[in-house]
């Protein structure tokens, strides 16, 4: 009779710890779907990895920024709030974004936006950003495995080739794309109408961006979305991993360490590493008074590298990508060449580091 009581005991714990592990489930999988949580006025957490338009740059103030009209628009419809996280920098690419991402020790989240293209086009053929942007969606999808992805083309973007890679790999990973350039030209307004300088939207235009956006939220809504992006098998993507592993080859005498930084100010001043690997990037620091460097890998001239900015700022810049993965040589070189918004009398060049993977 104990036994039977003991069994029955033992069974009916076990009945009651499984009906409360399949409700916790069930209570997640609920939580998982943002469109669900906007509608039913609970709190979301969304981050934007982007560039200067993913941060507004262009609009008149806080109020006018788009993703602040997103919020404030969905706020008043639904209920809720929204916690922003940014993950953001003006003159930003695809690599960058992933590199400050991976050092970025953000929350977990419900949706993210990814704002890129304008500024890769300037830097990189379209192989080289399929591979950073879809290195960026594989950091994003193991990161944040529940959140719904939203892609932006932007609308001053007009490089078909990097328009179809953006559009291609949202696809591939179950993302929602907006072409911003779509409702710029349902407006029949002219560039200079939507934008501050021809590239950032104004206010207007940055109301277009937060509208496209909002429609395409109750859109969702509406047709009871399911989110996607976690049907993606883990075990089937590639991540990309960086690191800062090199050993310097040799350093001009004319480059003096100063906190950190390998600094000089001499034109043909050189510093060279040594790495392994298929992509290279630098941390530098821009400034009012950053010169520009010539980049030699292997002793073949690659390209040349600004790295004046208005202000002092930490910046983690693209060199090349689709090299060898093998030993390799890379010379930084400062440039007699000047950049024409540097009005100092100096040409400083910054370097704290190499990345590769």
């Amino acid at each position: 009779m104990k036994k039977r009581f003991k069994y029955f005991v033992y069974s009916l714990i076990f009945i009651v710890i499984i009906s409360m592990f399949y409700v916790l489930i069930q209570s997640k999988k609920t939580e998982r779907n943002v469109y669900e949580k906007i509608a039913d006025g609970k709190k979301v957490d969304y981050l934007i990895v982007g560039d200067s338009i993913g941060r507004s740059s262009g609009a008149s103030n806080n109020q006018h920024k788009w993703f602040q009209l997103v919020e404030r628009s969905l706020t008043k419809k639904y209920g809720g709030s929204f916690t922003r996280h940014l993950v953001v920098q003006s003159g930003a690419t695809a690599f960058e974004g992933l590199y400050k991402l991976k050092n970025n020790l953000s929350k977990d989240v419900d949706l993210v936006f990814i704002v890129f293209g304008e500024n890769d086009r300037k830097y990189m053929d379209k192989e080289q950003f399929y591979f950073l942007y879809q290195s960026l969606l594989e950091e994003i999808v193991i990161r944040f495995p529940q959140a719904e992805l939203v892609t932006i083309t932007e609308s001053s973007l007009d490089n078909e080739d990097f328009i179809h890679v953006i559009k291609q790999l949202s696809n591939n990973y179950y993302a929602t794309n907006i072409d911003m350039r779509i409702p710029f030209q349902k407006s029949r307004l002219s560039t200079d109408q939507l934008t501050k300088d021809l590239v950032h939207p104004n206010d207007y235009g940055y109301y277009l961006y937060a509208q496209e956006v909002i429609d395409t939220m109750e859109k969702a809504i509406g047709e009871k979305k399911k989110v996607l992006t976690s049907s993606i098998p883990i075990n089937e993507v590639t991540r990309l991993h960086m690191n800062t592993s090199y050993s310097y080859h040799s350093i001009d005498p004319s480059f003096r360490n100063e906190k950190g930084y390998y600094t000089s100010n001499k034109i043909g001043a050189n510093i060279e590493y040594h790495f392994s690997g298929s992509f290279l990037g630098v941390n530098v620091i821009r400034s009012e008074k950053g010169g520009m460097m010539d980049v030699f890998i292997d002793d073949n001239y690659v390209t040349t590298i600004s790295t004046w900015w208005p202000f002092r700022k930490e910046r983690s810049l693209y060199v090349t990508s689709g090299l060898a993965n093998q030993d390799h040589t890379v010379t930084f070189q400062t440039s007699a060449n000047k950049s024409r918004y540097n009005i100092t009398d100096q040409q400083l060049i910054q370097i704290s580091s190499i990345i590769t993977n």
